[in-house]
């Protein structure tokens, strides 16, 4: 739907399993991508509508990501 993730969803999932846990579903913009990652607790997200749509480019988000202090690969 592009209007973000489940954020409570994805945190009582990663709260409730001892693997890492990647969000997926939602992400509308590179905005949604910080919250999924410290408020939804994830390893991981998957955004990758953002992309096949030309909302954004995989370097504009690690640079962004990279601005917010959040460690990506």
């Amino acid at each position: 739907m592009t209007n973000g993730y489940d954020l409570e969803v994805t945190a009582a999932v990663a709260e409730a399993v001892p693997i890492p846990v990647i969000a997926s579903g939602g992400c509308g913009s590179a905005d949604n991508i910080p919250d999924a990652l410290t408020k939804g607790k994830v390893a991981a997200a998957l955004a990758a509508s953002i992309f096949h749509y030309g909302t954004t480019t995989v370097k504009a988000v690690k640079d962004y990501l990279r601005e917010k202090g959040l460690l990506i690969r």
